[in-house]
């Protein structure tokens, strides 16, 4: 007698974060990976904060998008958040890249 049935596997969790840096004469960079810095968030009184520890400092390169409107919008990033001013009731798109 011949069975015959799906195989189930488990979902596996995510990979942890890891880092790789690269220097040279003419300077560096880090490539960060496994853990995402990226979200959407609406604006509340044309404000709105991100707090989350992938924010390390106020020298992190984030770019922020109005995908509402074409206005104007500000983020800076700081130890642990991210402040972003614009137009109240817009959605703003966020991510670190560096």
């Amino acid at each position: 007698m011949l069975l015959s049935g799906c195989l189930q596997v488990a979902p596996q969790p995510a990979l942890p974060p890891t880092s790789m840096s690269s220097w040279g004469p003419l300077g560096g960079f880090t490539v960060s990976s496994g853990a995402t810095c990226a979200g959407q968030i609406t604006l509340s009184n044309g404000q709105a904060a991100v707090n989350d520890p992938c924010f390390t400092a106020s020298d992190n390169i984030v770019m922020c998008t109005d995908t509402t409107a074409p206005n104007p919008v500000k983020c800076a990033p700081a130890a642990g958040s991210l402040s972003i001013a614009g137009t109240t009731g817009d959605t703003i798109s966020y991510v670190r890249v560096r």
